[in-house]
């Protein structure tokens, strides 16, 4: 059960001494280059300062059947919902909860999301997030079926200050992909939400602890005098490590400074125009195997509580960080042939551990140039059979997944391996003004008569969140990515400046 307790009824020390953060631990293979706690403290500051609020949105979902003529099928657009998130604390179990409440028409539905139970990986930049759960609880108007589900992995990349797109996926008893759901959702304005609910002045919410903890720590070290000392000069590895990642998340505000950054419709022949050019953030998970009582059936983690010293080495924001270069690449011959292939670069700390080698694949439906479909909804679905898994897009939006989960398998055709998610959304300066030559620009018109001026385009980037699972079943690394799309025959790499 989770408490809200009034500001006045308990002092705000004995709240933070009920935590146990451990002690700065750095891994003997890579330096962290955060201490665990400090590491805990900002993803939690992250979730709560961006996702805490109302949200409205729509979900569409849809289903890839194990036939690959068949397509996409079953495609189902939910009713326009409100969701309200709220990042609480459970003091009985020291342990910090993502509370959703959604309602639309005349129902409602809820959930809590452990950060310690569900795997969750968060970009403590920018508040995306991404998980994992065993048998969820999620309507049937949301997720288009009312099949129960097995698993659910689910991915949310923040597009700016009040954008937001999800990505649920869903796969049944037989551990066979059963249902994709996207969600766009847009924050509701404070004026509107005051509106809309009542006061709650007198709950502490994680954001509060968080913003007095910061207040305490600044007020303790200047009683002890231990902030800066003027004329010092030490950088540690650590600090470099840090300084990098804050570098990697300026090229995202660098973009967003040429104008607001919102989501872009793509299209297959649109992504495979050019070489994406990028930076990963890499957090790595320790390895440690599974203990005996820990092991399960199936996919995901063990509902039996692990103990002792390997169970804790194994929590929410015990990563070590890593950035690296990374250079994506779509190949098609504009028919049923298409290749994917990750160049990495050079890498300061962890090194991202997912798929790299050429992927070959078959395009299997592209509707890229249906005028019929709005461009919002136009979807391409394409099957990488050597991988046994499937990329969709849909829109400005693009989910990799398994058709299978294959973890603790003992099938012959299917034998254990480890499994890669990966969710993307395109975006686009909406500010960008077209040359005279051109000054609208529409690729289904202008790209078959050859028209096209190349400088003239909108600038495209692509936000990435992914999970990398061992061959047990554990979440190895939570990676966060961010590109801009190199066009072929473009004058000025901006991508490379």
């Amino acid at each position: 059960m989770i408490s809200w307790p009034a500001k006045s009824c308990l002092p705000f020390f004995l709240v933070w001494e009920s935590f146990s953060f451990q002690q700065p631990q750095f891994s003997t293979r890579r330096s962290s280059a955060l201490h665990s706690g400090e590491q805990t403290m900002e993803a939690i500051q992250s979730l709560a300062e961006f996702h805490d609020g109302i949200w409205e949105g729509q979900a569409t979902s849809f289903s890839v059947t194990q036939d690959v003529a068949a397509g996409i099928v079953h495609r189902v657009t939910s009713p326009k919902y409100k969701k309200t998130v709220k990042v609480g604390v459970d003091m009985q179990k020291k342990d910090f909860k993502l509370i959703e409440t959604i309602a639309w028409e005349d129902k409602f539905s809820s959930r809590e999301i452990s950060t310690a139970n569900s795997n969750m990986d968060v970009d403590a930049i920018d508040g995306s997030y991404s998980l994992d759960m065993s048998l969820p609880s999620l309507p049937s108007e949301m997720i288009g079926t009312d099949k129960l589900p097995q698993f659910l992995v689910e991915h949310c990349i923040a597009m700016n200050d009040n954008e937001r797109a999800r990505c649920l996926v869903l796969y049944g008893m037989d551990q066979a992909l059963m249902r994709i759901v996207f969600c766009k959702e847009t924050r509701i304005k404070e004026k509107e939400q005051s509106l809309s609910s009542s006061g709650t002045g007198d709950s502490l919410t994680a954001a509060d602890l968080l913003e007095m903890q910061s207040d305490v720590d600044r007020l303790v070290d200047k009683l002890t005098g231990q902030g800066e000392t003027p004329g010092k000069n030490t950088v540690s590895p650590e600090d470099r490590l840090g300084a990098l990642q804050n570098n990697v998340s300026g090229k995202q505000d660098a973009a967003e400074g040429q104008g607001l950054l919102r989501m872009h419709n793509a299209n297959l022949f649109e992504i495979t125009s050019g070489v994406w050019l990028g930076d990963l953030i890499i957090r790595d998970l320790p390895f440690i195997p599974l203990l005996p009582n820990e092991r399960g059936q199936g996919f995901g983690a063990a509902q039996s509580k692990p103990t002792g010293k390997e169970s804790s080495e194994r929590g929410f924001g015990k990563w070590s960080i890593g950035v690296q270069k990374s250079a994506w690449r779509w190949m098609w011959n504009f028919g049923e042939e298409v290749r994917q292939i990750v160049d990495s670069g050079r890498a300061m700390g962890a090194e991202f551990a997912g798929p790299t080698d050429a992927l070959p694949g078959n395009v299997c439906v592209n509707e890229g140039f249906a005028r019929r479909i709005p461009k919002e909804g136009r979807m391409v679905y394409v099957d990488w059979s050597s991988d046994d898994s499937v990329t969709v897009l849909s829109g400005s939006m693009f989910i990799h997944v398994p058709r299978y989960l294959t973890f603790n398998s003992n099938s012959k055709t299917r034998p254990s391996k480890p499994i890669f998610t990966e969710f993307g959304v395109f975006s686009s300066n909406s500010d960008v003004v077209a040359s005279p030559k051109n000054v609208e620009i529409d690729l289904d018109k202008d790209a078959e008569g050859g028209n096209v001026d190349i400088d003239s385009l909108p600038k495209i980037a692509c936000s990435k969140i992914s999970r990398v699972y061992s061959f047990e079943g554990l979440l190895k690394q939570g990676c966060s990515a961010f590109y801009i799309l190199n066009r072929f025959g473009a004058e000025k790499d901006d991508a490379l400046a």
